[in-house]
């Protein structure tokens, strides 16, 4: 049977070309979140330390900041190399209508170039402003805001019903709020139906480097944070002197340092944060006198190095502290001082074991990709 060799020179042919043509190799970009933060320093800078570690291989990362007193000046240290930090210097805490619209302005132009696929405001401030922006569509917005402003005891009526109207205007956009704890999350609900919540954790391998599991530890009672009205230093003074025998410590700074008086109490100032883990190992006792919180990182550590904790029984304390299972939750000074003089030495390890079981940044880590990757693909 005749076969015409033009179509097997043919195949021939075209069967060479497939086989030597370039190969194009296809490389999957990096999606690029954006995160913005006013409040940057203490626990906050210490959660999204972790969070951003433990992201930043699988994504490009920048972060746009505030600078505060309590902000290092080795900030970029807390972060891998392949994360971009970039100071917004018209960030301010306080309501400041010039340097807010400036700050936005600023942002703005910053998203504008970066052109981010995802972007997570934190703090109240940080979460006005951003969310005051014009988003592109393929954008998602995230905003957590670790203490809402407006459980501020301390402020006006009027700043109170400004920072309240504020988030219940901006809730009602399209952008998911997630809280940091249980309490959050509840009074994310009184100003947004876009809402869930994901546990504040801590990388506990980075804190192993400090731990030091020593029972001399000396009868000190300690606290770690910013001295301001959130942290209530009237009732930390309070305590110190109905306990003048005692010695306490507090390790941070701030506008109210004046109200600590009692002759047993020091102030340490602002310290890096390496020597203040080191400091912490040597005391047994750490307490927490907040009106409200988010979602503690200095509790969570202190719970994850055995220390007996104490803490007010208000929002984000009672989301990690079981009262008399892992911890002490007391609503007076008179049951602080009973607690503290019929104290479970036992209940230190009780709080590590549960730092291990629910608060690991490894959990956080999965939850938080879990909510990003579930979004960018709407």
């Amino acid at each position: 049977m005749y076969q015409s060799s033009y179509y097997r020179v043919s195949d021939d042919w075209f069967a060479f070309i497939f086989l030597t043509r370039p190969v194009k190799r296809e490389y999957k970009m990096k999606k690029k979140i954006v995160h913005i933060v006013e409040s940057f320093g203490s626990g906050v800078l210490s959660y999204l330390s972790d969070l951003v570690s433990g992201l930043a291989d699988d994504y490009d990362i920048t972060i746009l900041y505030g600078e505060r007193q309590q902000t290092p000046k080795n900030i970029n240290d807390y972060f891998p190399s392949n994360v971009k930090l970039i100071k917004i210097n018209n960030f301010t805490r306080n309501i400041n209508p010039v340097k807010d619209i400036r700050a936005t302005l600023e942002i703005r132009g910053l998203l504008r170039k970066i052109d981010p696929d995802i972007i997570h405001l934190h703090s109240s401030k940080a979460g006005v402003l951003g969310r005051l922006i014009h988003y592109k569509k393929h954008q998602k917005v995230f905003y957590t805001p670790h203490g809402y402003a407006f459980l501020n005891e301390a402020d006006s009526k009027i700043k109170h019903l400004i920072y309240y109207d504020a988030e219940k205007i901006l809730g009602f956009r399209n952008i998911e709020t997630i809280a940091c704890s249980k309490s959050e999350y509840l009074s994310s609900l009184k100003v947004t139906k876009h809402s869930k919540y994901i546990n504040n954790s801590i990388n506990t391998h980075k804190l192993d480097t400090f731990f030091s599991d020593d029972s001399n530890t000396q009868d000190v009672v300690f606290t770690v944070g910013r001295i301001d009205e959130q942290k209530n230093p009237l009732l930390f003074n309070e305590i110190a002197e109905l306990m003048p025998n005692m010695k306490f410590i507090w390790f941070g700074d701030g506008n109210q340092r004046s109200l600590l008086t009692a002759n047993n109490i020091k102030v340490t100032g602002w310290l890096p944060r390496e020597e203040l883990l080191q400091k912490t190992q040597k005391y047994k006792y750490f307490i927490l006198t907040s009106k409200w919180e988010g979602l503690p990182i200095s509790l969570l550590e202190a719970m994850y190095f055995k220390k007996i904790c104490f803490v007010t029984n208000v929002a984000g304390n009672k989301d990690t502290i079981i009262d008399k299972v892992d911890g002490y939750c007391f609503d007076t000074t008179k049951q602080f001082l009973e607690d503290f003089e019929s104290r479970d030495v036992g209940l230190g390890l009780a709080a590590h074991k549960k730092i291990q079981k629910e608060f690991s940044r490894e959990r956080m880590l999965g939850e938080y990709i879990e909510t990003y990757e579930r979004h960018n693909n709407d």
